[in-house]
């Protein structure tokens, strides 16, 4: 009998301390974490500039007066048929955006990237790049960069003049 009363005495002591413990206002390691400053603002100016490349995007669609996937497809055939491979591949993606199921479009897309690495330098490749995501000067620096490469580049010559004066 005597066991059974100390055991039930350190049962009720140890649910007393599992219950008094929280309750007793013992800290509950809950951590707030704050926001570095600035934050925010860097959320809040890529939302605006994807913004910015949508709406050149519309501009673009309304200016070749494309209505549906196929007619941004033919922009890009046209394009690619004069060696324009870095506007081909825009309307290309415009194509893919407007209906994600034209398989065709992405054939074509893939095909036009593939052509443009084999005709350009990398840096050439990645001025495109940054210029398609609408970074202007780091597509300077970069057209610079292939043009010290490569003296000859002519495609990245006039695509710098080009950048460079709009």
């Amino acid at each position: 009998m005597n066991i059974k009363k100390t055991n039930l005495i350190i049962i009720s002591l140890l649910a007393l301390f599992l219950i008094a413990g929280p309750v007793s206002g013992e800290d509950t390691n809950i951590i707030f974490k704050h926001d570095r400053t600035g934050v925010a603002d860097e959320v809040n100016k890529m939302k605006d500039f994807d913004f910015e490349l949508q709406q050149r995007e519309r501009d673009r669609m309304k200016e070749w007066n494309i209505e549906d996937s196929m007619d941004a497809m033919k922009v890009g055939d046209t394009y690619f048929n004069k060696d324009e491979i870095d506007d081909a591949i825009f309307f290309y993606q415009v194509a893919i955006k407007i209906d994600p199921a034209n398989t065709e479009a992405h054939d074509k897309y893939i095909t036009a990237r593939n052509r443009e690495k084999e005709m350009t330098s990398s840096h050439y490749h990645q001025a495109m790049e940054y210029y398609r995501k609408g970074m202007r000067d780091k597509a300077i620096d970069e057209l610079v960069l292939a043009i010290k490469e490569d003296p000859d580049n002519e495609l990245a010559r006039i695509k710098l003049n080009e950048i460079e004066s709009r």
